[in-house]
Order: C-alpha cells, then sequence, then structure tokens
C-alpha cells in the first residue's frame, strides 16, 4: 500500500496564522478604545485636583499673612472673558500700609479650568477670619461633569 506521507500533518503544525493574529489585533483595538476615554478622564480630574490644591493653599496662606501682620486681606477673584478665557486669584492688604502690598503671589487658573463663585473678593480679617463666607466652584471645561468645590469660611 502506498500511502501519501505529509510533510507537516494538520496536527503537528506550530504556530500562529494570519486569522489568530488579526483576531488577536482587533481584540486589542477594542480593549484599548474602552481604555483611552477613561485616561483622558484621569487627566482631567488630576489637572483640577492641582487647581483645587493651588487655591486651598493660596487661602491658606492668606490667612497666615493676615494673623501674622494683623491687617486685613484680601483675595479677589478675577475673570477676563476676552478671546481666550483668563482667570487669576489676587491678594492685597486692604488697609494703606505698605501701599496694600502682600507677600502672596497671585494664582492664575489653568485655561482649561474655570472658576465660578458666588463672591468676587473674599475678605480675611486680621484673625484669618472669613467676613462674608462663601464657596468657589472649580469645572473642567473638558468635561463639566468634573468639578470641585471650595467652601471659604
Amino acid at each position: 500500500m502506498n500511502r501519501p506521507i505529509l510533510r507537516n500533518p494538520p496536527s503537528n503544525s506550530k504556530g500562529i496564522s494570519l486569522i489568530e493574529i488579526l483576531l488577536g489585533l482587533a481584540v486589542l483595538v477594542i480593549m484599548l478604545s474602552f481604555a483611552v476615554p477613561s485616561a483622558t478622564g484621569a487627566v482631567i480630574k488630576a489637572e483640577l485636583s492641582v487647581a483645587v490644591e493651588n487655591v486651598q493653599y493660596s487661602m491658606h496662606v492668606a490667612r497666615q499673612t493676615a494673623r501674622i501682620n494683623e491687617k486685613s486681606i484680601a483675595m479677589t477673584l478675577i475673570s477676563d472673558k476676552d478671546t481666550i478665557p483668563s482667570q487669576s486669584i489676587t491678594f492685597a492688604a486692604t488697609e494703606p500700609k505698605n501701599n496694600g502690598l502682600v507677600q502672596i503671589q497671585d494664582f492664575n487658573i489653568p485655561p482649561e479650568i474655570m472658576l465660578i463663585s458666588d463672591q468676587d473678593s473674599y475678605i480675611f480679617d486680621e484673625r484669618g477670619l472669613v467676613k462674608n463666607p462663601g464657596a468657589i466652584l472649580l469645572v473642567s471645561r473638558e468635561d463639566e461633569s468634573i468639578t470641585s468645590t471650595i467652601n471659604i469660611n
């Protein structure tokens, strides 16, 4: 009997076929398409978190400066709504001593974050207490569902 000899019988084949490679790539692309939006959201949340920490630190420094110098400090929220939105927080002494200058660095809000407040300025008295408590809301311009509230009291 003459039987043909197969050089590579199907049961003994080794390696990956082209179809298996393409199927694996398709699954990988689908998984990455779910991961990319969540990574973008994580970046937005991180940027907002940094802005919140900077605003809180600036308020802390304003309170400490008011206590140490025993004079009121005004924290003013400035919003320039021209073509490029620019928002910042500035600090100044409310008393004419030293021309109202204080050694607190102004803070510029990143352009991708919107600052909303119920007041234009907050005054920390000589004890570091706020005269008119309120709140500042920071909102991401890229995803308005990502927000953070800072209570000023």
